[in-house]
């Protein structure tokens, strides 16, 4: 686990976006992968890309499951430049179209679908080609985001770099070996509203978990619990993440409200029952965790961070 930078602190044990903070956490946690790309090369030629190395910003997803999975190649110089120079200039997220869908991508879904108690089962299945209704979803979805909200929209485009649609038995989600890509049910994407929450939902989760890089705010977060988004016990960590996410959500679906009370590119959807939800989901798992939680020092500043949200939309704690 890497220190928290100082001046950072603030940020991490927030549910609050700062984008230029976020950047900067993001950096770091991907230097961090970067010295394990370069460790088993030489030392005149670790020297040599030590430059690239203070330059990385984001790791394409497959060089993430590189270094987590311990699948890296015999180390080769030109590679590992190629690899450095392409962290150092990431562009926004994006569709993933590749149909020859690469180990990382296979695997990364497989995983989804064991945490779904799937197991090996291929049940889940690439889409590169988008039906109309989802890439109009996700054109208003991504409207909607970057309208109402400009902080979320940066901040999306800053962790993430891949939106997977896949068919199976999944809704949408995010683990840590493929950190930047986002898996989603390519049907249950094909609503404008579900699609601007799993926007929202799954870069939470991305956020969530690159703060845990920098401290823990549980300490015991493997205890089992329950939530609403996930009624079967799940960890601890799993219902903050939930409490995280719906913190996030409730507060997209008020700045879309106040921002594009009508005619906006949500129109017609049920935004205000979604809010609702989504603050009773919020309540409920922080309830549970206050009950079962172990919380750090951090933790607790995270959940006031939290319970602020419930406040700004007058919702008894």
């Amino acid at each position: 686990m890497k220190a928290i930078p100082p001046d950072l602190a603030e940020q991490v044990r927030s549910v609050a976006i700062d984008v230029d903070a976020t950047a900067r956490l993001t950096a770091v946690f991907h230097r961090s992968l970067a010295r394990r790309v370069t460790a088993g090369l030489g030392g005149s030629e670790r020297a040599h890309v030590e430059e690239l190395v203070r330059r990385v910003r984001r790791f394409a997803p497959g060089t993430v499951y590189s270094v987590y999975k311990g699948v890296e190649p015999e180390p080769d110089l030109a590679e590992v430049e190629r690899r450095l120079e392409e962290a150092a200039t990431p562009g926004p997220a994006e569709v993933f179209r590749d149909g020859t869908a690469p180990l990382w991508l296979r695997d990364g879904l497989q995983e989804v679908l064991r945490s779904l108690n799937w197991g090996e089962e291929p049940v889940g299945t690439l889409v590169t080609d988008l039906p109309a209704e989802v890439q109009s979803a996700l054109r208003l979805a991504r409207q909607a985001l970057r309208v109402c909200w400009p902080d979320a929209w940066t901040e999306h485009n800053t962790l993430v770099q891949y939106l997977v649609f896949a068919r199976g038995p999944l809704r949408s989600a995010t683990i840590q070996s493929t950190f930047g890509t986002i898996y989603a049910e390519v049907e249950e994407a094909s609503d404008p509203l579900r699609m601007f929450e799993l926007l929202l939902h799954e870069s939470a989760h991305h956020s969530l978990a690159l703060r845990e890089q920098f401290t823990r705010f549980i300490a015991n977060p493997d205890t089992l619990g329950a939530h609403a988004l996930r009624p079967d016990p799940r960890p601890l960590r799993g219902v903050l993440h939930a409490a995280f996410v719906m913190c996030r959500i409730a507060e997209g679906l008020r700045r879309y409200l106040n921002v594009c009370p009508e005619d906006g590119p949500l129109d017609g959807c049920p935004v205000e029952e979604r809010r609702r939800f989504a603050l009773d989901s919020l309540r409920e798992a922080l309830t549970l965790l206050d009950d079962t939680a172990d919380w750090t020092e951090d933790g607790l500043v995270l959940r006031d961070s939290m319970r602020l949200c419930l406040a700004r939309e007058g919702v008894p704690a």
